[in-house]
């Protein structure tokens, strides 16, 4: 496998070359005994979800980010790219308007006071991303929130399986739900939901939203000698 030259849109774009050639294999066969009270596609695409979604965030968006103070940064490679995250993750840029939002699937509660995620989720937790407020809530809310909301709750562990009916569950999987503290050194908690389908075709949105920048046709262009092997 060859090393990838743009750590920030090449991960996600093979992460997603993998869901489309093993997500269907994996929600046939990923149970057959029936250990895991179901096919473990939900568990993919997370694992999948996690890097697609850090690592243009870590080396993309927030290098552009006053406060940055990290070594990962990507930007000189596309610049292009680069302005692109900046201007749909703006401060006062709405979710709806990425394009990368799917109208209806997401629920969003901005602040909530906090509660033990490893454990079950309380009653008021679920049922405000179950409001139909929680959907409208994501279609206003800044897109940079809410993809830095998914991004720390796939990253520091704020993530829990649920039914049709948005309840925890420990059988079939229909929606997952996320949760992350809502700012830096605040109490509160920030929640998203979203169905497994939808997930999936979030994830598919955010990668060709990636690529529609032509990195990667720029980046083969260059040919494989263009960055040094030890940079």
């Amino acid at each position: 496998m060859g090393r990838p030259r743009h750590y920030g849109a090449e991960i996600p774009m093979r992460c997603q070359t993998l869901i489309e050639m093993l997500g269907s294999e994996v929600a046939d066969v990923s149970d057959p005994d029936g250990r895991w009270g179901g096919p473990l596609k939900t568990t993919f695409l997370l694992a999948m979800a996690t890097p697609m979604i850090a690592l243009p965030l870590e080396r993309i968006f927030k290098p552009a980010q006053d406060y940055h103070d990290g070594v990962a940064d990507d930007r000189e490679l596309d610049p292009g790219l680069s302005n692109q995250v900046v201007e749909v993750l703006a401060p006062d840029r709405r979710f709806e308007q990425a394009p990368f939002f799917e109208p209806g699937a997401w629920s969003y509660v901005p602040t909530l006071d906090r509660f033990k995620v490893a454990e079950d989720w309380p009653a008021r937790a679920l049922r405000s991303l179950g409001a139909p407020a929680a959907q409208q809530a994501a279609a206003v809310a800044p897109a940079r929130d809410v993809l830095l909301a998914l991004r720390n709750a796939l990253s520091h562990g704020g993530v829990t399986y649920l039914d049709r009916h948005g309840q925890q569950t420990e059988q079939a999987t229909h929606m997952i739900g996320f949760a992350s503290f809502a700012r830096h050194r605040q109490p509160e908690l920030r929640l998203l939901r979203i169905g497994v389908p939808q997930f999936e075709c979030f994830l598919t949105h955010w990668t060709e939203w990636l690529a529609s920048s032509g990195v990667l046709d720029r980046l083969n262009a260059r040919g494989p000698g263009h960055f040094d092997v030890a940079a």
